[in-house]
């Protein structure tokens, strides 16, 4: 319990940091991430309990078809249903499927399937270091000392909740 605490710390720092150093999105911008993390570990809890043992392929079909179901009603809500055609846009497309979704949820519910959910939840707290680091490199985004402390606390985090228990 006390990794996860220390996780949740750990996440504060790093968008923290984030969000008093740039200031330039909403709100609500930094809390979609955190919404989506306690999404998937509620539905990490709820496959636990209802399916204990279900396929990784079916997992996988429902996380897409409920985000199908959601993105084509923003689509069609905010009148861009129709995709662009410009090959950026497919290749985001490919690169969300294939690395995201096969790659990162299928990892995801592979280790799930291995190990205890407290122990891949806490994984997630490695999410907004590594999408730091990936700014950094793919943008050149300066990481200031408060997000990098955050980094560290998220990874002592993921020590802490996976050592092995005494």
């Amino acid at each position: 319990m006390l990794g996860l605490l220390v996780g949740l710390v750990g996440v504060a720092m790093v968008v923290g940091a984030d969000l008093l150093r740039t200031g330039s999105a909403p709100w609500w911008a930094y809390a979609l991430p955190f919404g989506a993390m306690l999404s998937l570990v509620a539905a990490t809890l709820v496959e636990r309990r209802t399916r204990p043992g279900g396929s990784l392929v079916e997992a996988l079909a429902v996380q897409c078809a409920v985000s199908a179901v959601l993105f084509t009603g923003l689509a069609a809500a905010t009148g861009t249903l129709a995709p662009p055609a410009a090959p950026g846009f497919w290749a985001a497309v490919a690169w969300v499927v294939l690395l995201s979704t096969l790659g990162g949820y299928g990892l995801y519910w592979v280790n799930l399937a291995r190990t205890s959910v407290a122990r891949v939840s806490a994984l997630l707290y490695l999410t907004p270091p590594t999408t730091l680091v990936w700014t950094w490199l793919m943008f050149g985004e300066p990481v200031g000392a408060g997000a990098l402390a955050g980094m560290g606390v998220c990874v002592v985090a993921v020590l802490l909740v996976r050592s092995p228990e005494r």
